[in-house]
């Protein structure tokens, strides 16, 4: 009875020292890749704003301050509808190509049309690139192909997004310039549901790009082009996870925007830098074709 007594004994005192030691090396571990990550560095190109820090009432200039917290990321599940039946029986729609494991958040604060771009090319695929390196290469291809017309400030512009998604494979695209946010949704919603590939829209009076993915409506648009009301749509907002100054807490990729909100945020294009003799007061939005 002694000898099996101290035998327990041992092996208790083993396993405590064990369970010790894994405590010890995990602390260890988490601390290395904090420090890791806390030094990694970061791409730090000086393009065109991203976001506002204007009033409301007035056009925005570029966004100066952002949270460095960043709030749980989006848990929401990619729902698209594949083609319905050819029948096209009228009825509520819904469609939403995001893919999981596809977002990528802006390098900075300024390269939100390069980052928003970036998504589109994952959510297209097939290849997904979660690179810096590669947002920065898309950042001087944009840059490129953006012209004093399309961008009076120099840095991005919206054709030149059109010409770079086209020119790395998406397919094409072009941009479309519409008189009224009801008609910018709608040829949104047709554009996507007619290729299945995402939709760029100039949100913030311009200042900033969003990736809509996906919209719903009272009915399929490929049946009903002129004879549909959209509910909303799926945004991904490349922003994310900063807290704009003026526009608040963004919100994870995939996440539905009622037309309400869609309104506030997807507003006629309006810049600080100058008069844009066709794009004032109009919503822009690069679509597929």
């Amino acid at each position: 009875m002694v000898r099996r007594s101290g035998r327990r004994g041992r092996l208790l005192a083993g396993a405590i020292a064990y369970s010790a030691l894994c405590v010890v090396l995990a602390s260890v571990a988490w601390v290395a890749v904090g420090s890791v990550s806390a030094g990694a560095p970061t791409p730090t190109p000086s393009y065109v704003a991203a976001a506002s820090t204007a009033p409301m009432t007035t056009p925005p200039p570029s966004e100066t301050a952002d949270s460095t917290t960043p709030p749980p990321v989006s848990t929401s599940t990619p729902t698209y509808v594949p083609t319905p039946s050819p029948t096209g029986t009228r009825g509520p729609f819904k469609m939403d190509i995001y893919r999981l494991g596809t977002f990528k958040s802006q390098i900075n604060k300024y390269a939100c049309m390069a980052g928003a771009l970036q998504n589109m090319l994952n959510i297209i695929g097939p290849k997904i690139d979660l690179t810096s390196t590669r947002q920065v290469e898309i950042s001087h291809l944009i840059v490129d192909n953006t012209t004093k017309t399309d961008s009076l400030n120099g840095g991005y512009g919206p054709a030149g997004w059109a010409i770079t998604l086209t020119q790395l494979g998406a397919g094409k695209y072009k941009l479309l310039i519409d008189g009224s946010l009801d008609q910018a949704m709608h040829d949104a919603a047709s554009a996507l549901r007619k290729t299945g590939r995402p939709v760029g829209l100039l949100s913030w009076w311009g200042a900033h790009s969003w990736v809509m993915t996906g919209f719903r409506s009272s009915a399929d648009p490929r049946y009903f082009p002129k004879d549909y009301t959209l509910s909303g749509a799926y945004i991904v907002d490349p922003f994310y996870p900063r807290i704009s100054t003026i526009w608040g807490q963004t919100l994870g990729p995939d996440t539905f925007r009622d037309m309400a909100d869609m309104a506030h945020n997807y507003i006629g294009w309006k810049r600080p830098e100058g008069h844009y003799k066709d794009r004032d007061g109009k919503w822009l939005l690069v679509v597929p074709y």
